[in-house]
């Protein structure tokens, strides 16, 4: 008697599309979140609380956090993600990340949310992306 249910290669196929899916969701979320940046939005899209006009006269700009990419590439240099855990982690090691994340009232700095915008990105971008990568090698694998 032969075996033809195939579990094997289907929890293979799911494990490979859920470490390369994850991959993939990590570097479109941080791409997303760059690209969004330097146009002073969050990851969905949403334009921060511009800057007061005080501020743009002092900086010669009127976008937020873009003066400098020390923020930007410390979110890319920090993030990490672990395809054989199935974790991904976005973060910085910059301690003045948390004042534009929630705000600074004392010193006039309003909220400029990163962190949990880039999350819900992430939320729903991954049944697609991840579903994608998993159907892909369920594909490959001739498992039905």
């Amino acid at each position: 008697m032969e075996d033809e249910n195939n579990f094997d290669k289907a929890r293979e196929a799911v494990q490979d599309g859920l470490e390369e899916g994850l991959v993939e969701l990590h570097t479109d979320t941080l791409n997303t979140l760059d690209t969004n940046m330097r146009q002073g939005k969050d990851a969905l899209g949403n334009s921060w609380a511009p800057l007061d006009e005080s501020t743009v006269a002092a900086k010669g700009h009127s976008t937020p956090l873009i003066e400098t990419s020390t923020l930007r590439s410390d979110l890319q240099a920090t993030s990490q993600v672990y395809p054989s855990r199935l974790t991904a982690v976005i973060g910085s090691t910059l301690d003045y990340l948390v004042h534009h994340e929630f705000g600074a009232p004392a010193a006039g700095i309003p909220p400029r949310p990163i962190l949990a915008p880039a999350a819900r990105y992430a939320e729903k971008r991954a049944p697609d992306v991840i579903g994608s990568e998993i159907d892909a090698r369920l594909d490959q694998a001739e498992v039905d």
